[in-house]
């Protein structure tokens, strides 16, 4: 049977028969959704998504009635609402399980002098999920908790797509390469390339300063237990104070790390009953 038929985390780029308006509204939920510290402008969000400014502006009203939105007084930005929040308590299983690797994380943080960040995989993208900082703090870093970005496009992402067969990993990056250029057009094309070169020869998720300059980073895949790629954990830092000789050290407390976070989903996030 095909993985993805049963891997609700799947998804295609066309929706099905009768389901657009709902898949543009979830889009727009998710989209509202990674970026709680900063908000979106109207114009901004509606471009994001696809939509008609007029079309955003009905779908956040009801978002904002239904407690899915928020907004301030004197901001004209939208914010995740408390439902989202509400929502995510339904699910123990994830609170177990963050329980669980969270403290793995701020060990391996500090060991490594890095921020430590674990990525879900959801379909065809990647939510930063846990984060862990230690000591350390990098304001050029771009993934914070709850950012979402196309696999193809940061470490934790492209070590995925290492570990999955060949032609579902190729669709993936036809899939991620083409709404790149719908979106932002082609000048990021030539880094995000080269650092997925620099992965490949890697073996495992690297960067060096390929998209946020003076950024080290890398990963590896959380595997779930058909072996398909659930997760990945990610170790960026600052160039000015990682070297070469950190790679290696980093990668295999990296490496150790992802097996007991593995082991951590295995018994955390099984179905119920």
């Amino acid at each position: 049977m095909d993985d993805e038929a049963t891997d609700p985390r799947a998804h295609t780029s066309e929706p099905m028969p009768g389901t657009r308006s709902i898949e543009r509204t979830l889009a727009l939920l998710r989209e509202l959704s990674h970026r709680g510290d900063f908000g979106w402008r109207l114009t901004d969000l509606a471009e994001q998504v696809g939509l008609d400014r007029g079309t955003c502006h009905r779908l956040l009203a009801c978002f904002v009635r239904e407690g899915f939105a928020t907004r301030y007084p004197g901001d004209v930005k939208y914010y995740p609402g408390q439902q989202l929040f509400e929502l995510g308590l339904g699910m123990p299983m994830y609170h177990a399980f963050r329980d669980r690797i969270e403290p793995r994380m701020d060990r391996l943080s500090r060991a490594t002098n890095s921020v430590a960040s674990f990525l879900l995989r959801s379909g065809e993208e990647m939510v930063c999920a846990f984060q862990r900082h230690g000591d350390l703090e990098l304001p050029g870093m771009l993934i914070r908790i709850g950012s979402r970005r196309p696999l193809f496009s940061a470490v934790g992402g492209l070590v995925m797509l290492q570990r999955m067969p060949a032609d579902q990993a190729q669709r993936i990056l036809d899939n991620n390469r083409r709404e790149e250029v719908e979106r932002r057009g082609t000048r990021r094309l030539e880094d995000l390339d080269r650092m997925r070169a620099r992965s490949a020869q890697a073996g495992y998720g690297l960067t060096r300063g390929d998209l946020a300059p003076g950024i080290w980073a890398i990963a590896e895949a959380v595997l779930d237990t058909t072996g398909q790629p659930m997760g990945a954990l990610t170790l960026a830092g600052s160039e000015s104070t990682l070297t070469e000789g950190w790679l290696a050290q980093a990668h295999a407390q990296l490496a150790e790390t992802v097996q007991d976070i593995a082991a951590d989903a295995a018994l955390c996030l099984r179905a119920p009953g």
